[in-house]
């Protein structure tokens, strides 16, 4: 902020962020004209975060619930000894919450018919997870109403529901969420989000990684400019590209 000038400083209209107290002190200070919003991205980010500590949980509950404690004896089991009715339950779930962490983070118009089958199997046995997933769901949904009225609509009902759907993980979301309210239906009226800023540090991050660190960063850059462009240099070894001749 301090590189830019009291000019360009004036001409910020808009800055949208995560919901650090300390972003907001900051956008205040340096860009006073500037209108601070709730980043819809890190909004949901919560939810998902939420959602997978959500799932870690119940696996590792159901799988030990589950668990066949060993036999004194071999042969044909007796009458106690039979798997009851609860214990079969807790097979059920965790048998449906195994494999489940890439359809939960998925949006519902983008899943497989595996992936539907898969929470179909939450839902019947009965797993809070699902009521996690559908909450997830929900909150989406926010973002992506048509109008300001819609949302908040949309907002003040997901918020009755989170309060009261007596999972911890969600209900603490809720609170975040409540808080920063108005700042999520102004991110809402402006349409704004930084979704594709993250993606490229995300992208940027797995660069990094593929290349077990880089020496400069001008090599850093360059990768970055083929991964991340509309960049197309011909390669050596490639066949000569045809070039259309303009009329």
């Amino acid at each position: 902020m301090s590189e830019l000038t009291y000019e360009q400083r004036q001409g910020i209209e808009v800055v949208t962020a995560d919901g650090a107290k300390w972003i907001k002190r900051l956008v205040k200070r340096w860009c006073p004209a500037a209108q601070w919003v709730m980043d819809p991205f890190h909004v949901i980010s919560w939810i998902n975060d939420a959602l997978d500590s959500v799932r870690r949980e119940e696996w590792q509950v159901a799988k030990k619930a589950a668990a066949k404690p060993k036999r004194d004896r071999a042969g044909r089991p007796a009458k106690g000894d039979e798997t009851s009715a609860t214990t079969r339950k807790l097979i059920e779930v965790a048998s449906a919450v195994k494999r489940s962490r890439f359809c939960l983070i998925k949006g519902q118009e983008n899943l497989t018919e595996a992936q539907k089958t898969k929470l179909g199997n939450l839902k019947l046995a009965g797993s809070h997870l699902f009521k996690a997933w559908e909450l997830k769901e929900d909150l989406r949904a926010v973002f992506q109403a048509s109008s300001v009225k819609e949302a908040e609509d949309l907002l003040d009902d997901w918020l009755h529901k989170a309060a009261y759907c007596k999972i911890a993980q969600v209900v603490k979301v809720e609170k975040k969420v409540r808080v920063r309210r108005d700042d999520i239906l102004q991110a809402v009226g402006l349409g704004i989000s930084n979704a594709r800023v993250e993606a490229i540090n995300n992208k940027i991050k797995v660069t990094v990684r593929m290349g077990y660190g880089f020496r400069n960063t001008d090599n850093l850059i360059a990768l970055l400019m083929l991964r991340c462009s509309d960049l197309q240099p011909h390669l050596p070894w490639a066949p000569p590209r045809k070039i259309k001749k303009v009329a």
